[in-house]
C-alpha cells in the first residue's frame, strides 16, 4: 500500500527535513559533475601516455642502433643521451602505471598517474617483464678498461626482437585504459543520473507538500472564518455575518426594484426560563428556537441571531399581507411548541416586527431600526404577535 505523501511531509519538520535532503542531492549531482570531469581528465593523460609508450619503446630502440654503429665519437654520444631519455622516461611512466606516481607529461609538465587495475595492470606487468633485461643490460657496469660496445649492440638486439612485443602491450594498454575510463564514466553517469532523479522526486515531493500544507492552512482558515461568522451557541449566521448577507440581498433588491421584508424577532417568556430552570435549559431553548426558524424559514432568506434570545430574518419577496401573515403565524406556531420539547409547562411566545423593502428603503441599517421598533410596539402590546412598522 502506497504511502500517502501527506504522511510524509505532513509538518513543517518534515517539509524543512525535505528541503536540506533536496540541497544534498543537488550538491552531490555538483561533486560527481566534478569527479567526473577529474577522472575523464584523469583518464585522457593516462591514454596519451599509453599512447606515448610506443613512442618511447622505438626511440629507445632507435637510439640503442644509433649508439651501436654510430660512426662518430659525437654521434655515439648523443644516442647515448637520446637513449639515456627516452629509456629513463619509458621506466618512469611504467613504474607509474604500475604503483602510481609521478612522470613527466607530453608538455615536459610533472603529471600524477593512478595505479592501472584489472586487464591494464597485467599489460603494464608483462610490458616490465620484457623491459626488465634491457634495464639490466644497460645498468650493468663496464668493466675496468673495456668498451660498452657490446652492452649496447646485446641491448640493441634484444629491443629489435622484443620492440614489437612492447609496441602491442601498449596497443593493449592503450584499449583498456579507454575501456576502463568508458566503464567509470557510465558508473560516474549511474550514479549521477540516480541522484538526479532522486532530486526531482525529492523536489516534486517538497511542491507537493507545499501545497497540501497550503490547502491545509486554507482549509483551517476557511474554518476558522466560517466559526467567525457563526454564533457559537446556536450555529445560525451572527450580527456580522448577517450584516454582509442582508447588505448584498438589499444592493441586489435595490438594483432590481426588489421587494421583501426584515424581521425582528425577541421571544415572550425566555427570561423566566432561564432564572428558574438555569441558563443550560436558557441555551437549550435558544438552540432549539434556531432549528425551528431554519426549518421554518425559506431557502432564499437569511436567519440570524443578533444577540441574547433577539434573532432576525430577512425574506427576500415577502411582501404581500396574505405571505406575511401566513409565514409569521408559522414562526409563531413554531416558537409556541417549543417548551413542549426542552421545558414542558412553560409557556413562550415572540414578539415580532417587520420592516418592508422598498417601502422603507434599501438601507439596512434604517430597516433595523424600523423593525426593532415595530417589535417593542408589538411587545408592549401583549407578545406573541407581530408588528409592521409604519
Amino acid at each position: 500500500m502506497p504511502i500517502p505523501v501527506s504522511a510524509l511531509i505532513g509538518s513543517t519538520r518534515r517539509l524543512v527535513s525535505a528541503i536540506v535532503l533536496f540541497v544534498a542531492l543537488d550538491l552531490s549531482v555538483l561533486l560527481i559533475n566534478l569527479w567526473l570531469a577529474e577522472q575523464m581528465a584523469q583518464d585522457a593523460v593516462a591514454i596519451n601516455l599509453a599512447g606515448r609508450q610506443r613512442m618511447l619503446s622505438q626511440q629507445t630502440t632507435k637510439a640503442l642502433l644509433l649508439a651501436t654503429n654510430a660512426p662518430t665519437a659525437n654521434g655515439s654520444d648523443a644516442a647515448n643521451l637520446e637513449l639515456e631519455a627516452a629509456f629513463g622516461l619509458l621506466l618512469q611512466t611504467q613504474k607509474a602505471f604500475a604503483q602510481g606516481g609521478e612522470t613527466r607529461g607530453g608538455d615536459g609538465k610533472t603529471v600524477t598517474l593512478q595505479a592501472v587495475h584489472g586487464e591494464a595492470a597485467r599489460v603494464v606487468a608483462r610490458a616490465q617483464e620484457i623491459i626488465a633485461p634491457l634495464e639490466q643490460l644497460l645498468s650493468a657496469p663496464v668493466p675496468v678498461g673495456g668498451s660498452q660496445a657490446p652492452r649496447l649492440s646485446q641491448a640493441a638486439d634484444y629491443m629489435v626482437n622484443h620492440n614489437q612485443d612492447l609496441l602491442s602491450l601498449m596497443n593493449t594498454l592503450t584499449t583498456a585504459l579507454e575501456h576502463d575510463s568508458v566503464r567509470r564514466a557510465r558508473n560516474l553517469r549511474a550514479i549521477q543520473t540516480g541522484a538526479f532523479v532522486l532530486a526531482l522526486g525529492n523536489f516534486l515531493a517538497i511542491v507537493i507538500g507545499m501545497l497540501s500544507q497550503f490547502r491545509r492552512i486554507e482549509h483551517d482558515s476557511q474554518q476558522w472564518r466560517e466559526l467567525a461568522r457563526r454564533d457559537a451557541l446556536t450555529g445560525l449566521a451572527n450580527r456580522k455575518a448577517f450584516t454582509e448577507a442582508a447588505q448584498g440581498v438589499l444592493a441586489r433588491a435595490q438594483g432590481d426594484a426588489g421587494q421583501g421584508a426584515l424581521l425582528m424577532l425577541d421571544l415572550d417568556g425566555f427570561k423566566p426560563i432561564n432564572d428558574t430552570l438555569g441558563h443550560a435549559t436558557g441555551d437549550r431553548v435558544l438552540i432549539a428556537l434556531a432549528r425551528a426558524l431554519e426549518s421554518t424559514a425559506r431557502a432564499t432568506d437569511v436567519v440570524a441571531r443578533l444577540g441574547g434570545d433577539e434573532f432576525a430574518v430577512l425574506c427576500p419577496k415577502l411582501h404581500g399581507q396574505d405571505d406575511i401573515t401566513h409565514f409569521c403565524n408559522r414562526l409563531l406556531t413554531a416558537i409556541t411548541d417549543l417548551p413542549g420539547q426542552v421545558c414542558p409547562g412553560k409557556r413562550l411566545g415572540a414578539s415580532i416586527g417587520i420592516a418592508l423593502y422598498p417601502e422603507s428603503g434599501y438601507e439596512l441599517g434604517h430597516l433595523l431600526g424600523l423593525a426593532d421598533k415595530a417589535m417593542y410596539a408589538a411587545k408592549n402590546s401583549g407578545g406573541s404577535h407581530w408588528e409592521i412598522a409604519a
